[in-house]
């Protein structure tokens, strides 16, 4: 069975980071791709939010064109809706999709815990893998910010990377997690907050231990209990502006 293409968002955000904000090699759809993905990451778009085009084509030098093409690829990877006579909004998870999402994610995260603490000790791993952890847990007393989102992906991808599996990156829903992470992050209490970082604990403790199974584990309890948490939500956390 042949291998699907990596989502063209993956895509426009790894050559984002590689050119370092300029944007010399992008054409001018992929221009507006990137600059859409940036202001998720930066919490600058929000899910819910309208996309106007004329505001677009200014801010962004382009014309109606481009910006109508990168609008269309990212509502074909489900970052963006387009409703008919109404315009363009930044999705907003149901809350079917909410469980679908993370459903895959306690798979894949518990796989990749398995791959993390089986690699720990090989290269730099284990320094590398202690450096993330180190760059989330100063975020512990203000996990509320959107510096706190971007810390805690690269966590994730650093964990990702060391386990070797360049597939199960791929594979990963890494967008539409961000996009849960914008909706749902500022409905979590303190006391959320305090038990996901316990939960960390434990976590790269089995990773750093080489506890194959108790990383997978752990790390599966984790998005599991997240999962349950958000669907405690009441409908309203769920509205989109749509």
């Amino acid at each position: 069975m042949a291998v699907m293409d990596m989502p063209v968002a993956i895509k426009l955000e790894r050559r984002v980071r590689a050119q370092t904000g300029r944007k010399h090699g992008l054409s001018s759809p992929d221009q507006v791709v990137a600059a859409l993905i940036r202001g998720l990451q930066a919490g600058r778009f929000v899910p819910g939010q309208r996309l106007i085009e004329a505001d677009l084509t200014k801010e962004l030098k382009v014309s109606r064109g481009p910006v109508r093409e990168a609008l269309k690829r990212l509502a074909a990877e489900g970052l963006v809706s387009l409703i008919p006579h109404r315009g363009a909004y930044i999705r907003a998870l149901a809350r079917h999709e909410v469980h679908d999402v993370l459903l895959v994610q306690e798979m894949l995260t518990g796989l990749a815990a398995r791959l993390a603490a089986q690699a720990i000790n090989a290269g730099n791993n284990r320094a590398d893998f202690e450096a993330a952890y180190r760059h989330l847990r100063a975020f512990r007393d203000h996990a509320e910010s959107i510096a706190f989102l971007e810390e805690r992906s690269r966590f994730y991808s650093t964990m990702i990377r060391i386990g070797g599996n360049h597939e199960l990156g791929r594979m990963m829903p890494a967008m539409q997690i961000h996009l849960l992470r914008l909706q749902f992050h500022q409905h979590l209490t303190p006391k959320d907050r305090t038990r996901q970082f316990k939960e960390y604990d434990a976590l790269v403790a089995a990773i750093l231990d080489g506890n194959q199974n108790g990383a997978e584990r752990l790390m599966r309890q984790h998005i599991r209990r997240t999962r349950l948490a958000i669907e405690r939500l009441p409908d309203s956390a769920f509205a989109s502006l749509v």
